[in-house]
């Protein structure tokens, strides 16, 4: 859309999509401690909000610099919709939480999949050019405001929440940093920069080094599709997160996830690149339930969504950045600038090892009234 309808250059393309990571960077943090104060769901609901004005937006100019804007917009809707895993946590218990963020994560990629299947669809239907692309905003924009009305129906507010809102009432409403910026915590935040970082830079380039291979649109389409398909397997992921070791599903998923980027970089080849994206979307599969469960394991139970918002915040640090330096060496490189990203995954990876080997036996405490789900979902 901005190659062909906005007539942006490589660089632009990096600055609007750097702009989504601004916004969510700006409000990760303040969000999520929002979610401690006010409560999970009007954040939750906030942010569906905004991604709805922020697709209907895209459809009223092609400027590129509007874009800079609209993209704020929808980071501002995604540091807000961080707060779900928060919610996750409130309300399950902490044996089977990797499984709860599990199945979570697999709607997510879910929809991840079933976006780029209808998007070639809906940009014929809408006629192509200009008019396909808008059909595409159209659509987006009625599913996140539809989605909006349904969960403002549907989900209570966590029990959790509300008991740890009123045991701070007359107390600190603010945490201490020493309290939460815990090593492990620290740790979690050197991964969450390195791997998005990684991803960040991934994102802007790697459809436009496929279309510079000669590949179509559609097959393009095919290629998410592909790695998105095995990360849809995270709702199982995450009992074996339960069940087994968390740190160690966590690295190791993550690590193969950061040597795929080397060879998406390395490689010229369309057959190989389908065979490891299948092989990068298990790797995510094994390693966000884990991650996520294991971040939680650590974090003070009254301020879990200030740490989700701290770690949100440092990933989209690491995106940020990413999407705005690897364009600049995309230029000089080309497409082995990819497997430059999957180097720095891994250097993140090496440098937090050990302050989360020291925390994996760390058993937070149980934080989730009995029959969590039947008090939060309604």
């Amino acid at each position: 859309f901005l190659q062909e309808e906005g007539h942006s250059s490589v660089i632009m393309i990096g600055f609007i999509t750097a702009a989504f990571y601004v916004g969510a960077l700006i409000f990760s943090s303040p969000f999520g401690w929002l979610s401690d104060v006010v409560g999970r769901k009007p954040m939750m609901i906030g942010g569906l909000g905004l991604m709805a004005v922020a697709c209907f937006l895209f459809t009223l100019t092609v400027d590129p610099r509007w874009f800079l804007l609209f993209r704020v917009v929808e980071g501002m809707s995604a540091a807000a919709g961080g707060v779900m895993f928060a919610f996750v946590a409130d309300i399950t218990a902490p044996n089977h939480r990797s499984r709860g963020l599990g199945m979570v994560l697999s709607a997510q990629f879910g929809g991840a999949i079933l976006g780029p299947a209808l998007g070639a669809a809906l940009y014929h239907a809408g006629g192509g050019g200009r008019t396909g692309f808008y059909a595409i905003f159209y659509f987006g924009a009625v599913v996140a405001a539809f989605t909006t009305i349904v969960m403002a129906f549907l989900i209570r507010e966590p029990a959790a929440t509300r008991q740890r809102q009123a045991a701070r009432t007359g107390k600190e409403q603010r945490p201490s940093y020493r309290a939460v910026l815990r090593p492990a915590i620290a740790g979690f935040l050197i991964v969450s920069f390195s791997a998005n970082f990684a991803f960040g830079g991934f994102e802007v380039i790697w459809s436009l080094w496929l279309d510079h291979l000669g590949v179509s649109m559609t097959m393009i389409s095919v290629v998410w599709i592909v790695m998105c398909v095995p990360m849809m397997l995270s709702f199982a992921t995450g009992i074996l997160a339960d069940r087994h070791s968390r740190f160690l599903l966590m690295f190791a998923g993550n690590t193969v996830a950061a040597l795929t980027f080397v060879v998406f970089g390395l490689t010229k080849s369309l057959a190989l690149y389908l065979v490891v994206g299948v092989i990068q979307g298990l790797a995510f599969a094994f390693a966000n339930p884990a991650k996520q469960g294991f971040l939680i394991q650590v974090s003070p139970p009254e301020w879990i969504g200030t740490v989700q918002g701290l770690d949100t915040t440092s990933m989209w640090v690491g995106g940020l950045l990413g999407t705005l330096i690897v364009p600049a060496i995309y230029g000089a490189i080309s497409g082995y600038v990819i497997a430059l990203c999957g180097a720095v995954a891994i250097v993140g990876l090496a440098i937090a090892a050990p302050f989360l080997w020291r925390a994996r036996a760390t058993r937070a405490q149980a934080h989730s009234p009995a029959a969590p789900q039947e008090q939060a979902i309604g």
